[in-house]
């Protein structure tokens, strides 16, 4: 699954400008300000916008999403609203405005805090097309993120894989991506804990005569565990570990100084907003700790999908790219993964993890699955048996049972119908566009 010499087409254009984007609604209005080094003063453009309207079509794109694994329909809902004229708008005066390998920072305002600006299509195309993008909740945070710069990242701390939460089937995955790459300690399954995080990261910064007992912060925080949003208490989310939840207020006491912080769980992106726009939640007590950047979800991910560009992520880190650099290139390579890319990425993690590994059964089951989706009912049939083989528990046993089903009665009346292996899986913004870099783009 290595990216090895892609055509001249698919690499990513020399760096060009640095373009900070900053959107701010009114009652009828949009303000959109563009800010280069080239100009002294910021080019204003005012758009005609309800708010209140494009308020609403956010929540019905949030509940889209969050209901997508019900059936199609509701991403096709999703996907026409991303498309909405209102949110078209919106892109198009960036889109006219930036140059071939322009960097992006985009400043939302409001509901746009919970939209993918990245990924709404605008006359045939994206921003994320040819751009990296960041996001900053405002210039004044963006200078804070680079004041907290700390150089090369060489080492990672891994938490991973906690008991008691429904398992990520490719924590693993995640995990051996960075353990692969990086100097890397790992924090999993029991000892996955908000304590054990608490006393390795926790605390005031050491001084002189305490420095010597505390490790420096990593380069790279990875927390591959399921996150969890309360809008009554926005400070009150986190992400679920072994012994409990480590909250944003958790992370205001953590010392991040210089460490990107990786939240590879659902809608660790979505913060609830105050007047003046302050944003609270995970995303506010990270940076406020001293991470330069965060990359987190807007939406419930898919496991396989995130696995698999996490993992070209940190590839690209490894090699020395700027985070929103690897960012880019690890979506466009996720958009352009075909039905044999996906099953021989999952190929390796079962071999990985051999028949013994609690994830086992769920493996073979993203196995049969993706074999379903490629029209290979015979395929399918023969993994899911092995999944329910391997399966452990009730709830395991009746998923794999549901698909192998659906696997032999597809075998018994799709006789003829063409595999299709070259099928692109994760062209849809609904995979590759989730996780979004707030804060540096370095």
């Amino acid at each position: 699954m290595n990216r090895r010499n892609p055509p001249a087409e698919q690499r990513d254009p020399p760096t060009g400008r640095l373009v900070l984007v900053e959107y701010y609604l009114t009652g009828d209005q949009a303000l959109i300000f563009f800010v280069t080094a080239e100009r002294a003063e910021p080019e204003l453009v005012s758009l005609p916008v309800d708010t209140g309207e494009l308020a609403a079509l956010v929540v019905r794109f949030a509940l889209a999403l969050d209901r997508v694994t019900e059936g199609p329909a509701l991403l096709e809902q999703a996907t026409a609203i991303l498309d909405h004229p209102v949110l078209v708008s919106l892109v198009a005066p960036v889109l006219d405005r930036v140059r071939p390998g322009d960097r992006l920072c985009l400043v939302p305002h409001g509901p746009l805090h919970r939209v993918p600006l990245h990924a709404v299509p605008c006359r045939g195309v994206r921003l994320a097309d040819a751009h990296p993008v960041v996001y900053t909740p405002s210039a004044a945070v963006l200078r804070y993120c680079q004041a907290n710069r700390r150089g090369a990242r060489s080492t990672a701390l891994v938490v991973a894989d906690p008991p008691g939460t429904e398992p990520l089937t490719f924590g693993l995955v995640h995990a051996a991506a960075l353990t692969g790459r990086f100097d890397a300690d790992r924090m999993q399954g029991a000892e996955a804990s908000r304590a054990a995080l608490l006393r390795r990261l926790g605390g005031p910064a050491p001084d002189a005569g305490t420095a010597a007992a505390h490790r420096p912060p990593p380069g790279i925080l990875h927390i591959g565990a399921h996150g969890v949003f309360d809008p009554e208490d926005p400070m009150a989310s986190g992400v679920e570990l072994a012994d409990g939840r480590l909250t944003a207020t958790d992370m205001l006491g953590l010392r991040l100084t210089g460490t990107l912080v990786v939240l590879a769980a659902c809608r660790t992106g979505v913060s609830d907003t105050r007047p003046g726009d302050e944003l609270l939640g995970l995303i506010r007590a990270l940076l406020h700790a001293g991470a330069p950047a965060v990359l987190v979800s807007l939406w419930k991910v898919d496991d396989l999908s995130t696995a698999m560009l996490l993992d070209e992520f940190y590839r690209g880190l490894g090699d020395g790219s700027p985070a929103v650099v690897a960012l880019h290139r690890a979506q466009s390579w996720l958009r352009r993964r075909t039905a044999a890319d996906v099953l021989a990425y999952v190929g390796q993690a079962r071999d990985s993890a051999g028949t013994s590994h609690p994830a086992a059964a769920r493996l073979a089951l993203a196995e049969a699955r993706i074999r379903l989706v490629a029209r290979d009912f015979a395929g399918a049939t023969d993994t899911a048996q092995v999944a329910l083989s391997l399966a452990g528990t009730a709830r395991d046993r009746q998923r794999v049972e549901g698909v192998l089903y659906r696997a032999r009665f597809l075998a018994g009346t799709g006789k003829g119908v063409p595999v299709d292996l070259d099928r692109r899986l994760y062209d849809s913004f609904f995979f590759w566009a989730p996780f979004v870099l707030v804060g540096d783009w370095d």
